[in-house]
């Protein structure tokens, strides 16, 4: 698989990501160097031609990120490493050996402040948050008011343009370098994100839409017409193909479009209600996936039986490693102050991670959950995800409920649900 990856970022490491990329033969490179002018997101619209798009700096990403793009884009994150090694480096030039740092949210304090503690260096930290756009000033204020209070003597931030508006002030400021482990891994993620987007675009859904009741004998002809050219309108929609329905029963084909619809409404699925309507009775919906059309049509009758298991309208969906998802289309209830007080207290996760993850289980409607799953809800690292579903372990929020079967080549992930 070749991979044409637009890197934004200014010159110098944009140039140690095409050095680092030579290691990657399916990644071939497209430089766009960003001056300090210079806008990322309109720099971006010159890279459509890309596959995905790789920031050097989350301030640029998270400006491209407002415009909604259909492309992947990601970025070269800090970890715990790279901020301690900046410290003790920056560290030598300090008079005071005191020092102001800012650093992303997910990167701990206690990740490297007992390395810290065996060194004589003194430092005032501030983190910031990724999920949402933070007030740049209110950093370039806090390391400014620092220096002028003479508590410090030297400033270390890991965003640009902090780093740019304090050097126009004249403050002795430093920009934490990216080491090149990050930048590898970075382009690692590029190459694994999009072979899965490949692979899982390979994937087929066989759905079976039935009548739970039998129609009366002279409104038979009209209520089969009217869902027919429902469902049909539907299948076009989402390019699918509606088979000849047989007994009750309509076969649905698709693939992408289709799976990206039924994930996007498992908790409100407007489709069943309006077949519903249309039928006057009970409906079952049952959609199976698979690597190809017979084996997400087996799937799909394993989904069809938990269909038939009651008498109201119900969707199922049973995935290529035939785990039964569902019921899709009707809201799981949720004790959300239970489950913000057991985040807290229990998992010890703050209040913004603790909104964050009840909002992700909402959205999914409590359906099995993945750590690549996090990751990519909150745009953290595989890491930072891993340790917010350790401290759920621990914390007893989240149990292991299964596995999910990699697309490609690699080891199953592991699947959690709320421990409910």
């Amino acid at each position: 698989m070749n991979i044409t990856l637009g890197v934004l970022g200014e010159k110098t490491i944009v140039q140690r990501v095409q050095e680092i990329a030579e290691q990657f033969p399916s990644i071939d490179v497209l430089p766009f160097v960003l001056s300090e002018s210079c806008n990322a997101a309109v720099r971006a619209e010159g890279a459509m031609m890309c596959d995905a798009l790789l920031f050097t700096d989350y301030s640029a990403y998270s400006e491209a990120l407002k415009q909604k793009r259909q492309q992947i884009m990601l970025y070269i994150a800090y970890d715990e490493y790279s901020i301690l090694s900046s410290i003790l480096r920056i560290g030598q030039l300090s008079k005071k050996k005191c020092i102001s740092i800012d650093y992303p949210e997910d990167i701990k304090h206690i990740d490297f402040k007992d390395d810290i503690a065996m060194t004589e260096y003194d430092f005032i930290s501030a983190s910031y948050t990724k999920q949402s756009y933070f007030n740049v000033q209110m950093l370039i204020d806090f390391h400014k008011d620092l220096f002028l209070q003479k508590k410090i003597d030297l400033i270390l931030t890991s965003r640009r343009d902090v780093y740019n508006g304090l050097f126009q002030e004249a403050l002795p400021v430093h920009y934490i370098p990216i080491p090149d482990k990050r930048i590898y891994q970075a382009l690692e993620k590029v190459v694994r994100t999009l072979e899965v987007q490949k692979d899982s675009t390979g994937l087929v859904v066989t759905g079976i839409l039935f009548l739970k009741e039998s129609l009366p004998i002279h409104m038979h002809h009209q209520i089969h017409t009217e869902v027919r050219k429902y469902v049909s309108t539907f299948c076009q929609k989402y390019e699918s193909i509606l088979l000849p329905n047989k007994d009750n029963h309509y076969f649905i084909i698709g693939t992408s479009k289709l799976i990206k619809v039924i994930k996007e409404n498992y908790r409100d699925f407007p489709f069943i209600e309006e077949v519903e309507k249309l039928a006057g009775c009970s409906i079952g919906l049952a959609f199976g996936l698979g690597l190809n059309p017979l084996s997400s049509q087996k799937n799909a009758f394993m989904a069809l039986e938990a269909c038939r298991n009651d008498r109201h309208s119900l969707s199922y969906l049973v995935n290529e490693c035939q785990e039964i998802i569902g019921p899709i289309g009707q809201r799981k209830h949720i004790d959300t102050n239970k489950l913000f007080h057991e985040l807290v207290h229990q998992a010890r996760l703050n209040n913004e991670l603790s909104y964050l993850f009840i909002q992700f289980i909402v959205e999914r409607n409590n359906e099995p959950f993945s750590s690549n799953d996090i990751a990519m809800f909150y745009q953290v690292s595989k890491r930072s995800a891993e340790r917010t579903v350790k401290k759920l372990l621990s914390g007893e929020i989240i149990k292991i409920s299964g596995k999910e079967s990699p697309y490609s080549k690699g080891r199953p992930r592991k699947l959690f649900s709320l421990n409910q």
